[in-house]
């Protein structure tokens, strides 16, 4: 079976992630979308960017809201950010064949209701469905996991547990995200073709110029022959993003 990069909300107790309404809010307490976020980028691009950056990421961008995370929001920045398509569907077919074509999804579980007991999460809740087993099963990465948390009356039996993935079949998760729309998100890689390619300092937004100054400035950026930086769009939106979390000192 494949592995995934994993990040556990719970290991972030003392990682702030508030709102106005819950200022001593954390990770731990709230950040579920904000840990998905983080599986997605790092298990699908290049780019390291774990729950404590993505945290001030998600405020930065408004995605963080009263009640956790605007993942319409977010996964939109993410979208762009990082190199990724997105599209929102709560069709269960389409899921199936967006993870067969080597895609990864965000699900939007409601919890429980009349004549449902959630699986994943009493409430609303954000996983990562990250692929499928060769029996056609979902591999989910549940950032709020812990141990017994699918053994209780109306879970027990419908997950099974392989290291740090949750491994169900379909149809729990079409029951687990019936009363949320979206109720998936569905990323995919972007392909070569589509990416933007800054050849020189010049072509750069000025966004991004005094970034790329600084660094060309030190040196840590240095052009071919000609002048050509030749860096793609993600990577001076991850520079900029780096930069202005203080990370580029």
């Amino acid at each position: 079976m494949a592995t995934f990069k994993y990040y556990n909300q719970h290991n972030y107790p003392n990682v702030p992630y508030p709102n106005p309404d819950l200022p001593k809010a954390t990770i731990k307490s709230g950040g579920c979308g904000v840990c998905c976020a983080s599986m997605i980028v790092e298990n699908m691009t290049a780019h390291q960017i774990g729950p404590k950056l993505m945290a001030t990421y998600a405020i930065n961008k408004r995605a963080r809201v009263s009640g956790g995370t605007d993942m319409n929001v977010l996964a939109k920045a993410l979208a762009a950010d990082y190199g990724l398509t997105v599209k929102a569907t709560n069709d269960e077919a389409e899921l199936l064949n967006h993870l067969r074509a080597g895609g990864m999804a965000i699900a939007n579980v409601g919890g429980n209701r009349g004549g449902w007991i959630g699986v994943f999460s009493d409430g609303g809740h954000f996983i990562v469905v990250a692929g499928l087993t060769d029996a056609g099963k979902v591999i989910v990465l549940d950032p709020g996991y812990y141990s017994g948390k699918f053994n209780g009356a109306g879970r027990k039996g419908k997950v099974t547990i392989s290291g740090n993935q949750c491994i169900c079949d379909i149809s729990v998760l079409g029951k687990d995200t019936e009363n949320r729309s979206p109720a998936y998100w569905l990323f995919s890689k972007e392909s070569e073709d589509d990416k933007v390619v800054y050849k020189t300092y010049n072509e750069l937004p000025d966004w991004a110029k005094p970034t790329i100054k600084k660094l060309m400035d030190r040196k840590s950026i240095a052009g071919d022959s000609n002048g050509n930086i030749n860096l793609s769009e993600d990577v001076v939106k991850t520079l900029v993003i780096l930069n202005r979390e203080g990370v580029l000192k």
